[in-house]
């Protein structure tokens, strides 16, 4: 990292140590809305959700190189707010609300008879009324039902949309790359402070070796993260699809991994070591909804040729 996406991320690990430690996320189900919205209030002042939007506009004006240090911040302390898919779609809302002119639409016909066509669903950016949480898959980060299909606001072009997704995965590997940070952290100082036979349980190597691998992976998968944020910065996502294989691969080991370090403790609700594997593994799916580690080797593969 460079010294600014250090001070980024310091700055970020800073207030959500002090405002969303690991207790707070473990009864974010519980949380009122006034808690929430009194939490996403001061995420907002900080200018966070806004860092991808343009300054002319009320923005930060940076880029996603920038962005994800601190997604990746909010991953490691489990933030129970949807802050990487808010700096992901607000850059497109300054376009939403501008009235002033709306692309004509081709008339979107095709002539020909006996050949394959593809159909695309249009997407739009709409406005959801608020929706009552509940526990899903990962407890710290609470759900709702959508009910009815919103307001619309504008509808997205193809570039606009893909661009979204773009920004949205880039930003859920760094979430998730946080959360499997935080989570081999621990498992390291768990292995340095439990004792078995009169030394540290992590003095051997099927603990420590595991552990030095987890970390290795992750650097990796850190490190290929930053090229795409870059890459993407500068118009092409020709790195995320790297990116994404190396980091679900990496995120999943460590998760794994703490859990095993932990031992019979690790699989308690008491350890801290399932919540970070809930988030992992909702993030991955999430990602893998959008395209499976398989499709992305294959893409890889084809792209090295």
């Amino acid at each position: 990292m460079t010294e600014d996406q250090k001070a980024l991320q310091e700055a970020a690990q800073r207030f959500l140590k002090d405002q969303h430690p690991p207790a707070r996320a473990r009864r974010a189900c519980e949380a009122s809305s006034a808690e929430r919205q009194a939490l996403w209030a001061e995420l907002g002042a900080q200018g966070w959700p806004a860092m991808l939007v343009a300054e002319a506009q009320g923005g930060l004006g940076l880029g996603l190189a920038h962005a994800w240090p601190v997604a990746h911040a909010a991953g490691q302390y489990l933030l129970s707010l949807p802050l990487a898919a808010a700096m992901a779609v607000l850059p497109l809302l300054p376009q939403a609300l501008d009235k002033d002119f709306a692309w004509a639409d081709e008339d979107g016909l095709v002539e020909g008879a006996g050949a394959p066509a593809l159909a695309l669903r249009g997407q739009d950016l709409r406005r959801l009324p608020p929706a009552a949480q509940q526990a899903g898959l990962d407890p710290t980060m609470p759900l709702g039902w959508a009910e009815g299909e919103g307001e619309p606001l504008a509808r997205l072009s193809a570039p606009q949309a893909e661009g979204l997704r773009a920004r949205l995965r880039l930003l859920r590997l760094a979430e998730m790359l946080g959360a499997a940070e935080a989570a081999l952290r621990m498992a390291v100082a768990y292995a340095c402070e439990r004792q078995q036979f009169g030394r540290p349980i992590g003095a051997n190597q099927a603990i420590k070796h595991r552990l030095a691998e987890g970390w290795m992976a992750l650097d990796d998968a850190c490190l290929a993260l930053d090229a795409a944020a870059r890459a993407m910065d500068e118009g092409s996502d020709s790195g995320l699809d790297g990116a994404q294989w190396l980091a679900v691969d990496a995120a999943r080991r460590c998760a794994h991994q703490a859990i095993q370090t932990h031992g019979a403790m690790g699989m308690t609700w008491e350890c801290d070591a399932h919540l970070y594997l809930k988030r992992i593994m909702r993030l991955a799916a999430a990602l893998e909804g959008e395209v499976s580690q398989d499709i992305l080797l294959e893409r890889i593969w084809r792209a090295a040729a």
